[in-house]
């Protein structure tokens, strides 16, 4: 049993690059003495399998850097994997019915734009690289990244009616800046597409609010849809009932998919209300009052490990 003190911390520190010539080694799978992104180019080569939900996959084709770019990373052409229950074809009379107009990604060009090694990447570098990929007519503008700010989150999901361009947020694990400490292979989950929590704000008495989490949404880039995820399936998600936009802080917790909840009594050695360990496996928050910022914020860990955050002004 662990009991955590009120005050904990992570963090994952990158490892330093050597200046120095070192001979190469068979077992180092990354080379990590070029620039952040050459070695993120190399990633992207060594594992080129995009995972989506449902078992579907995004199969990257020909990775390199663009020619002549002042804001993309890099250039790729897809291919998709069959779906399950569909065949290619099916994928193409489904875009045509969305009214796309536009031939699949699987036979386009798209680009990619990699966040900062360090800190979230922010709304005005993904407004740039969309701009010179919409006329530079790329099918689509994936967003590579460790973390992204609210604000470019929301940038990217609006992408297509804003500058012209569908765009997707790729989560990159955190592994990766463990540098050559863990061996990057193509059955890992190196690379994810990850969707937004849906969330319901209620009012209740006495001026306090309710948060419901509704679903965790999910874009898939080959047939174009979202595919919703129910909040009673989600592993955690965690609210912030006066989020400052800066730093989120956990001041409600809740994990709906699990069934510890035994262990955990047997474990405390101790008789709780039947009601405490259904609220904490619930999807509704308890009653809060309105903070100095008006805005609360929701953070959802998905079954990769993915954090997903949402904010919303009350």
């Amino acid at each position: 049993m662990r009991v955590c003190s009120p005050f904990t911390i992570e963090g994952t520190i990158p490892p330093p690059v050597e200046m120095e010539d070192e001979p190469e080694s068979a077992a180092v799978v990354i080379d990590n003495s070029g620039s952040y992104e050459e070695r993120m180019l190399e990633i992207l080569r060594k594992s080129p399998v995009l995972r989506l939900s449902g078992n579907r996959t995004i199969t990257l084709n020909n990775v390199r850097q663009p020619t002549r770019t002042q804001n993309l990373s890099a250039e790729a052409m897809v291919k998709a994997s069959d779906l399950e229950g569909a065949t290619l074809g099916e994928v193409v009379d489904q875009a045509l019915e969305a009214n796309l107009n536009q031939l699949p990604l699987s036979q386009k060009p798209v680009a990619f734009l990699f966040g900062p090694e360090n800190g979230a990447i922010a709304e005005q570098p993904i407004y740039r690289a969309a701009g010179e990929a919409y006329q530079k007519q790329y099918a689509h503008l994936f967003v590579l990244g460790f973390a992204i700010a609210p604000s470019a989150r929301q940038f990217v999901e609006n992408c297509q009616d804003t500058v012209g361009i569908p765009a997707t947020y790729i989560q990159a694990t955190p592994d990766l800046l463990m540098g050559d400490l863990l061996k990057n292979m193509r059955s890992s989950q190196i690379f994810s597409v990850c969707g937004l929590p849906e969330i319901r704000i209620n009012a209740v008495p006495e001026g306090k609010y309710q948060v419901e989490l509704l679903g965790l949404d999910v874009f898939d880039p080959v047939t174009m849809k979202v595919d919703s995820e129910p909040g009673k399936n989600v592993p955690a998600w965690f609210l912030d009932t006066d989020y400052n936009g800066l730093c989120f802080q956990v001041n409600q917790a809740f994990f709906p998919r699990t069934g510890a909840w035994d262990s955990i009594k047997k474990a405390l050695k101790g008789t709780y209300e039947e009601s405490v360990w259904e609220h904490l496996a619930g999807t509704t928050s308890a009653a809060f009052a309105v903070g100095e910022h008006r805005q609360i914020a929701v953070k959802v860990i998905d079954d990769r490990g993915n954090e997903l955050l949402v904010v919303k002004s009350l």
